[in-house]
């Protein structure tokens, strides 16, 4: 029995820690990277791979409802770190650009 105290409570620092991280993230709190979390994103370097309308069509699908679109919003900007607001009006192909852009800049 006790070692399932322990297991549970390392998978409980271990999802506590995923959380942290992700809120390291611009556009990210507490309340969107558990919601990230629980559709099965648990690192920032996840999220940075992610793209941001099927984070949210999973997100949709999970809530039984309409989450608001302030969340996808949130996500683009994680993911290409931009400010949420900057997000609204992009398009996704300009969106790709700047992820484009920015991983050429990591490699090189």
């Amino acid at each position: 029995m006790r070692i399932r105290v322990v297991g549970k409570t390392s998978e409980l620092h271990g999802k506590s820690e995923s959380i942290r991280r992700l809120q390291t993230l611009r556009n990210i709190g507490r309340i969107t990277a558990e919601k990230l979390y629980s559709i099965g994103v648990k690192t920032p370097e996840q999220m940075g791979r992610s793209d941001p309308e099927e984070l949210y069509e999973r997100l949709n699908m999970i809530s039984g409802g309409e989450v608001d679109r302030c969340v996808l919003y949130q996500s683009r900007g994680a993911v290409f770190d931009l400010p949420w607001p900057e997000c609204k009006n992009l398009s996704k192909s300009r969106l790709n650009r700047n992820r484009s852009k920015r991983r050429k800049g990591l490699d090189g």
